[in-house]
């Protein structure tokens, strides 16, 4: 299916398909854009539950001691913050990693999709549009959901394993910054698609360069740089509200909240009628 035009329009949707025509894919990166999470949340999660405490504290130790290196590494380069976050990986087991990804798309990931993310997803979907995520999460985490969600292809940072085990070492291609332009384009070249009639969402200033690859960028929930970037170019930008079911959790939280420190109100008048009663009964 094809769309009717290539105009952009203002919700960031693929117009709907009218004819039979060639292949078209709706690229879309992950963190921020289809999810409410970023990937250094997946990262404490996974290393808070690698194994026994013991090892879970080794590990955690040594992700707290790269957060200088993080901190600088997100202000100035998208390739290197990934590069720093995942030597804290080193030793970990593929069937581990594998578990624990299937674990966190599960219990986590899913509740904190976009809802509208989800319904863009499928709207292209319906217009002929195929989706691939592109993204710098790892591939352990990202080969979950994408079956939650019917995404056949999708690229994803994925670790070089020695032995069954992480080196801590990234793999080339390293998906940020130009990278994801690129991968994009050599998926093009192999899938016989041109990118100028492909769609683009991503959040971040770091994905100007895969967005601007694209023939239908669009800017979702995008931090100042990038939407000083899309209004300069004229892309479309689009909001995203916070996931339904991440929303209710915070309401839960909320309300265990309240009912404890309603329940510490009660405590405290109770405890303030009997010194009363004990008082007047001495008197």
């Amino acid at each position: 299916m094809s769309v009717s035009n290539h105009k952009k329009t203002s919700n960031g949707h693929a117009p709907k398909a009218i004819k039979a025509s060639k292949r078209r894919a709706a690229f879309y990166d992950l963190d921020g854009t289809l999810v409410d999470l970023n990937l250094v949340h997946a990262a404490v999660f996974t290393l808070a539950n690698v194994g026994e405490w013991s090892g879970r504290v080794s590990y955690l130790l040594g992700f707290a001691a790269r957060i200088p290196r993080l901190y600088i590494a997100e202000r100035r380069d998208r390739r290197l913050l990934n590069t720093v976050l995942f030597e804290a990986f080193k030793g970990v087991s593929r069937d581990r990693l594998s578990s624990l990804g299937e674990e966190y798309c599960e219990r986590i990931l899913v509740g904190h999709l976009f809802p509208r993310a989800v319904e863009l997803i499928e709207a292209n979907r319906e217009a002929g549009i195929e989706p691939v995520l592109v993204t710098g999460s790892p591939d352990f985490i990202v080969a979950p959901l994408a079956r939650h969600l019917g995404i056949a292809e999708f690229a994803a940072n994925r670790f070089v394993f020695s032995r069954g085990r992480a080196t801590g070492r990234l793999a080339e291609p390293v998906m940020a910054g130009d990278e994801k332009a690129v991968w994009c384009s050599d998926y093009a070249r192999k899938h016989n698609i041109d990118l100028a009639d492909c769609w683009g969402y991503a959040d971040s200033h770091y994905d100007t360069a895969f967005l601007g690859a694209l023939g239908h960028p669009v800017a979702v929930n995008p931090d100042r740089r990038l939407r000083a970037a899309a209004r300069s170019r004229q892309w479309p930008v689009i909001h995203f509200e916070k996931a339904a079911d991440s929303e209710r959790r915070d309401d839960f939280d909320n309300d265990q909240n309240q009912q404890t420190t309603s329940t510490m109100i009660s405590n405290d008048r109770r405890e303030a009628r009997m010194r009363d009663l004990r008082r007047n009964s001495k008197n």
